[in-house]
């Protein structure tokens, strides 16, 4: 340590409970924090990917703030699949879902020049391996406690030793 100082050594247990709990709250914030993305029609399109399985269900809504055109365009491995063209009153919302066949998706959303808007999209999972990531946490995290609550239950091998020194001019 920096102050000279000693530390007990890390046990694994502590080092299992740190891995799962960091990648139960870890997969939470990744997976479930989701906000919406603020768009402007003067920049033109908003477009993004993602690889899916299939099965997969996509489900896009887009908010905008004043009268506009909106149009939602679903491609499948570069084919389009789905295409929404309709007009959204101030504050509406339109929204569209998709099941995919699987392979690459691709979204593209288009607002008329002027109108502010936000766009948020969910891409569940059909087989659900969004959730190994907890599944894994919740294994790393259990055989952590599970390891701390059986060296807690071993008694603790204390080894104290008193160091005598001899005085070799009382022998004398």
């Amino acid at each position: 340590m920096a102050g000279g100082g000693t530390a007990p050594p890390l046990k694994i247990s502590d080092v299992f409970l740190l891995v799962g709990v960091t990648l139960i709250i870890g997969t939470l914030f990744i997976q479930e924090w989701d906000q919406p993305v603020k768009i402007n029609g003067d920049d033109g399109l908003f477009e993004g990917t993602s690889n899916s399985f299939d099965g997969d269900f996509l489900k896009i809504v887009v908010v905008v703030e004043n009268e506009s055109e909106v149009r939602i365009q679903i491609f499948e491995d570069g084919k389009e699949v789905e295409e929404i063209k309709q007009s959204v009153s101030a504050g509406g919302d339109i929204d569209l879902d998709h099941q995919s066949n699987g392979g690459e998706v691709e979204w593209i959303v288009t607002l008329e020049e002027g109108v502010n808007g936000e766009v948020d999209v969910d891409l569940s999972r059909a087989y659900g391996l969004n959730f190994v990531p907890y599944l894994l946490g919740f294994v790393f995290a259990g055989y952590g406690l599970y390891r701390r609550i059986n060296e807690s239950a071993e008694p603790e091998e204390i080894l104290d030793a008193i160091i005598e020194v001899e005085d070799e001019a009382k022998e004398d």
